[in-house]
Order: structure tokens, then C-alpha cells, then sequence
């Protein structure tokens, strides 16, 4: 009897069963494909398993050799591949973690489900990428492929991943209720992926740009949130292009030693040309191009800031080869950033909210009374202590505090030590990131707060996470979903200005510490920056004290008067 190795028969029903070559293991995300051939018949299995080990045969073909374009089956067959393995990790995951479970647990957990299906899907509708970014580059970093992201392949390799996080999350809302056996799920063995390290390739002793990039990245993506890994990898990219359209060598074939001093200063006063967001305007258009697209649409060009952070990550990159992978060389990119004047144009790229706005924002009907959580700013009777909407500006103005930092706070993140109130800012839990080493902190809470019903609130939580009514957002912080929410609230108020946002509220914090006379040093530590002067290289910083005795030097009730003379509204 003929044998077919790709066929076999459990229950009754007919499945295709292939090992995935063992170079593209790591970019399917699993050891073996396994898909259901959803027939009983014998000869029809036979047939459908030949042709689909031909599909496959074809698309790993495509993969390696670097097609301009994969066929929708590819796609389809990607994305399958991916949401079986993510979908397979998260029943293992709910498996062992969950106990005595409520139907509210089930229900909100289904819900954000729900939610995040439908920022995917509509992100693939707008062919917005970024969340695809890390999983697709996640899929190649370990294998030699270099799929180039300008390239139609590696978009299709994007929708893919979309695609299947839109699945994953479909199959989440079943896991979460504890429908484990729902045969939509396609439970088969699990098993775990293997892969070769990566390997840096180097050409007469020296490292080539492209591996060296690929293994920077690699080593930051468990720490770097989805954010910042986009926007670096997006800047060695972008410098990568520059220098292929200048000379034709392909980043694959370029050294780290190639890069001279003078080819390093002609791409400084290329970026002090070029146009903010180069890609997304002229995606079609080489850097030198953009450059002269913008020079014709009057285009604003890069500020200061921006142009020190494309330098800076290659310095940063050199740093790293050196530190990581034996680079002997020199760093053509160190002090190329201009730091003075840069400091100069952050200061001038976002402005506090003037006294007048300031005013406004905590005399609306947030905070007077509105008509509802929807429609909070409209006027009416609610107040919603409650809610992370009424008391992350609060807390962002009183602290100095990020976005993220306040709504990732846990309840036992809240706590008194010396007879002091404390936010204690850390990275204890999995949803919590900081964004720098200085960020991890204690920061003081301003008796206001506390007047205003902050502990009040607190001592009525019964979750872990402090305002656990903010939602995470597709990139999995709490602070993407809540900057849209807060910039439309101020555009309603109209407060909004080019150059005011939330962030507009550590600047007025800062300058009052400035009136009350309190050194930059201290505040730039209190806020979870350092100023990089010598004396923060000794001793342990200011005491919790220090910095409470500082904050309370502050009479915010001259800032924001009518908090604190209006009658409180149930």
C-alpha cells in the first residue's frame, strides 16, 4: 500500500501533517504545519494533502528566493500558521493561570478581546503596520533571510500578522470563557520552537551593518516597548537607504568600519533638510528625493531634537557593536549631536498650558459635573471620581508624572513610608514599563490630592490596578488610548493649541518649581530625568522628604481655584 507521510487520521477526520524546513521555522512560529483536511474520504485526503504540500513547497520556495509578491494563498497560509501557534500559547497559558474564576472576569476579559480585534482589523483596513512591526521582525531576526521592510513582501508579511492577531483575539474571547474544547481553536501537540542563534556575519574581519542591526534589535526588543523599537529601527533603516541610493552597496554587503567621517557628516546635514515624517509622506521616494519633494511642498523639516535622535541611535549602534560583538573601530557618530541647541528646541516643542487654560481644563465639566463618562464635556451632574479621565490630569500636574507611569499604577503602588504619601513608579507587573532607568522613582502626593478624595478613592478598589477602567491599547500601553481621549477632550474645551498636550502638564510643574525657587537638578530627578550634572554621579539622590517639602512649596489652589471652591457632587 502506497504511503502518504503528509496524512494522518485522528477521530475519523482526515488532517495534513508537514515539518517546516528548519530555516523557516522560526518566521511560521512552530516546527510543523497541521491543518485539518475536514473530510472522512480517503482518496479526496489524499488528493487535498498532495496539494497543499505542494502550496507550502511553493511559499517557502518564494520566501527564500525573495519574491517581489506573495500570492493570497501564501498570506492566508502565513497567517493561519501564526494564529495557530499564538492561540495554541495562550490555552497553555490560561490552562495554568486560571482559577476560581468569576463571569465578570470572563465577560470584561472577552470584551477587551473584542476591543483589540477591532483596533487590528481596522488598523489592516488603514494599512497601519506598527503593531505588526515587532512579530514580523520578531520571525526573521533569527534566520539569514533578510526581507528588506520597503519591500511589497515584508508588507505582506505585516497583513499577515495582522491578520492573525485578528484571529488570535477571536479565538481569545473562547479561551477566556473557558471553551477550551471549541474545535474552532484546532488544539493539536504542542510543542516548542527551536531555533539556531543568529549568527553576525562578517566580511575580511568586519561586521556587516544589516546582522548587526538585526542583533541590535533583537537583544532591546524584550525591554523596549513597541514604540521606541518602531521609531529605531525606523532611523537605521532610514540611514541604510540614505547611503545605498548614495553608492549603490547594499546594507547586507555594508561594514561598520565603511562608514567614514565625512560620509557621517554629510548625513548630519542631510537630516537638517530632510522632512518630518519622510515615509509617510513621500513613501515612494528615496531620502535624497524626500529632501527635494519637501523643498517644492515647503515641507517642515526635522527640529533639532529629532535630528540628535537619528545620530544618536547610531551612535548608540556603534556603542553596541563595540560593548556586544568585539567591533574595534571607530564611532564616526559620536558627538555629532548638537546637545545645547537641542535641549533648546525641546523646550520650544511643547509649551505648558497657560494660566488661563490651566483654569479652564479643571473648571470643566469633568470636574464641575457632567452629563455623562461619554459626554464629559458636556455639562451636568456627574462627577466621576472614579474614573481615570478625572484623575490622571490631576495627578500628571501635581506630580510631573507620565501618561503611562500614572495609569499602569497598581493599588499597592500607593502606599505611606516616613508619613509620607508615595507613587511608587516600578516595573513589578507585566503591563508595567518604564521608559528610562531614571524613571524608576518614588514620587510624593501633594496633600491636595488627597483632600480632593484620592485615598477615598483608593480604599474603595477592589482590583489590582488603580484605574483598571483604562483600557491597554493595541501597542500594549495604557497611554496610546487615553493621549487620543485627552487631546479630543481639550479640542471640545477649546484649550488646544499646536503646541499643548498632556505632556504640556510636566512643563507647568516645572515652571513652578522654578518660581518657588527649586533647582533644575531636583526637578528633572523628581519628574524621572537626569540633568547630567557631575553631582548626580554621587551619593543616592534626594530623599522622598526632599522632594515632599519641595512639592508642597507649590500652591497649586492659585493654579486651579475652582477645584477646591465648588461644592462636590456625588
Amino acid at each position: 500500500m502506497k504511503a502518504y507521510p503528509y496524512l494522518f487520521c485522528g477521530n475519523g477526520i482526515f488532517n495534513f501533517r508537514k515539518l517546516i524546513p528548519n530555516d523557516l521555522k522560526y518566521i511560521l512560529g512552530k516546527r510543523e504545519f497541521v491543518k485539518s483536511l475536514k473530510t472522512t474520504n480517503s482518496k479526496l485526503a489524499r488528493r487535498r494533502s498532495i496539494e497543499m504540500a505542494d502550496d507550502l513547497d511553493e511559499l517557502f520556495t518564494k520566501i527564500r528566493s525573495g519574491a517581489k509578491l506573495l500570492s493570497p494563498s501564501d498570506v492566508v497560509l502565513l497567517s493561519k500558521a501564526m494564529s495557530q501557534s499564538e492561540t495554541e500559547s495562550l490555552i497553555v497559558e490560561a490552562l495554568e493561570d486560571f482559577k476560581h474564576r468569576t463571569r465578570e472576569d470572563e465577560e470584561w476579559e472577552a470584551f477587551h478581546a473584542r476591543e483589540y480585534r477591532a483596533q487590528v482589523l481596522e488598523a489592516l483596513q488603514d494599512s497601519r503596520f506598527e503593531m505588526a512591526y515587532p512579530r514580523v521582525d520578531k520571525f526573521l531576526l533569527s534566520n539569514d533571510l533578510l526581507v528588506s521592510p520597503n519591500t511589497a513582501t515584508y508588507i505582506q508579511l505585516c497583513r499577515a500578522a495582522l491578520k492573525a492577531l485578528a484571529e488570535t483575539y477571536e479565538n481569545a474571547e473562547l479561551i477566556v470563557k473557558g471553551d477550551f474544547e471549541n474545535p474552532k481553536l484546532h488544539v493539536k501537540t504542542l510543542e516548542a520552537v527551536t531555533t539556531s542563534p543568529l549568527v553576525i556575519e562578517q566580511a575580511e574581519g568586519q561586521l556587516r551593518f544589516g546582522q548587526v542591526i538585526k542583533q541590535y534589535l533583537n537583544d532591546h526588543m524584550p525591554t523596549w516597548g513597541a514604540k521606541q523599537y518602531n521609531s529605531q529601527k525606523a532611523k537605521l533603516y532610514y540611514f541604510l537607504e540614505y547611503l545605498e541610493n548614495e553608492d549603490g552597496l547594499p546594507s547586507s554587503e555594508r561594514t561598520l568600519e565603511s562608514v567614514t567621517n565625512g560620509l557621517a557628516r554629510q548625513y548630519k546635514e542631510h537630516l537638517q533638510v530632510s522632512p518630518t515624517n519622510a515615509k509617510q509622506k513621500y513613501p515612494e521616494l528615496s531620502p535624497q528625493e524626500s529632501v527635494i519633494a519637501a523643498k517644492q511642498d515647503k515641507s517642515k523639516t526635522l527640529g533639532l531634537t529629532s535630528q540628535n535622535n537619528y545620530l544618536q541611535c547610531l551612535s548608540t549602534l556603534y556603542t553596541f557593536a563595540a560593548k556586544e560583538l568585539d567591533y574595534e573601530g571607530k564611532n564616526p557618530f559620536k558627538g555629532r549631536s548638537n546637545t545645547k541647541a537641542a535641549k533648546k528646541d525641546q523646550r520650544d516643542k511643547r509649551n505648558p498650558l497657560s494660566r488661563d487654560h490651566l483654569k479652564r481644563l479643571f473648571a470643566s465639566p469633568i470636574y464641575t459635573g457632567c452629563k455623562s463618562l461619554a459626554s464629559c464635556y458636556k455639562e451636568g451632574s456627574l462627577i466621576p471620581k472614579k474614573s481615570h479621565k478625572y484623575w490622571t490630569p490631576l495627578i500628571g500636574l501635581y506630580t510631573g508624572m507620565r501618561m503611562q507611569e500614572i495609569l499602569q499604577l497598581y493599588v499597592v503602588d500607593v502606599y505611606q513610608t516616613s508619613g509620607i504619601w508615595v507613587f511608587d513608579l516600578n516595573a513589578n507587573h507585566k503591563d508595567q514599563k518604564l521608559k528610562t532607568s531614571q524613571s524608576k522613582r518614588l514620587v510624593p502626593i501633594h496633600t491636595d490630592l488627597i483632600d480632593l478624595g484620592l485615598l477615598d478613592f483608593l480604599r474603595s478598589k477592589e482590583t489590582e490596578r488603580l484605574f483598571n477602567d483604562a483600557p491597554l491599547g493595541s501597542d500594549n500601553t495604557y497611554s496610546s488610548t487615553y493621549s487620543k481621549w485627552f487631546s479630543r477632550y481639550i479640542q471640545k474645551i477649546n484649550i488646544k493649541t499646536d503646541k499643548t498636550s498632556f505632556h504640556s502638564l510636566r512643563h507647568n510643574l516645572k515652571d513652578f518649581f522654578r518660581q518657588v525657587g527649586e533647582s533644575d537638578e531636583l526637578v528633572e530627578n523628581l519628574v524621572g530625568r537626569t540633568t547630567g550634572s557631575t553631582g548626580e554621579a554621587y551619593g543616592s539622590g534626594y530623599s522622598i522628604e526632599r522632594f515632599n517639602e519641595a512639592i508642597h512649596k507649590i500652591n497649586f489652589r492659585d493654579e486651579i481655584p475652582s477645584l477646591f471652591t465648588q461644592p462636590h457632587k456625588a
